[in-house]
């Protein structure tokens, strides 16, 4: 059982019964949806997570460049031309210097 002590605000978990004192039980059906709320709330932090870094993914890979030279073309499309030209190229590099090597490919 959970009680909580009023005057303090600790919490204790004890399987024996606690009376007098400042010492308060807590519902047990309180204490089950305090543990719901926090693994909720963890399992919408962490979807929110996931999707934020999807989301940053796709915008790394899709990002057009505000002089439009690179017309909507991802990264990896870029890589995929090369890779169909033969071209050699580090994978580390930017999207400009892959977009350079492609168009010289041509």
């Amino acid at each position: 059982m959970r009680y909580r002590n009023i005057k303090t605000g600790a919490i204790l978990d004890s399987s024996c019964v606690l009376s007098g004192g400042d010492w308060v039980a807590e519902e047990p059906s309180k204490v089950i949806k305090n543990i719901e709320d926090k693994i909720f709330e963890e399992i919408v932090i962490k979807e929110a997570t996931k999707e934020a870094i999807e989301e940053t993914e796709e915008t790394e890979e899709t990002e057009v460049d505000p002089d439009g030279d690179f017309n909507g073309i991802a990264v990896a499309q870029i890589k995929q031309e090369l890779d169909a030209f033969g071209i050699k190229y580090n994978p580390k590099a930017k999207k400009q210097e892959l977009y350079d090597l492609m168009m010289q490919g041509r």
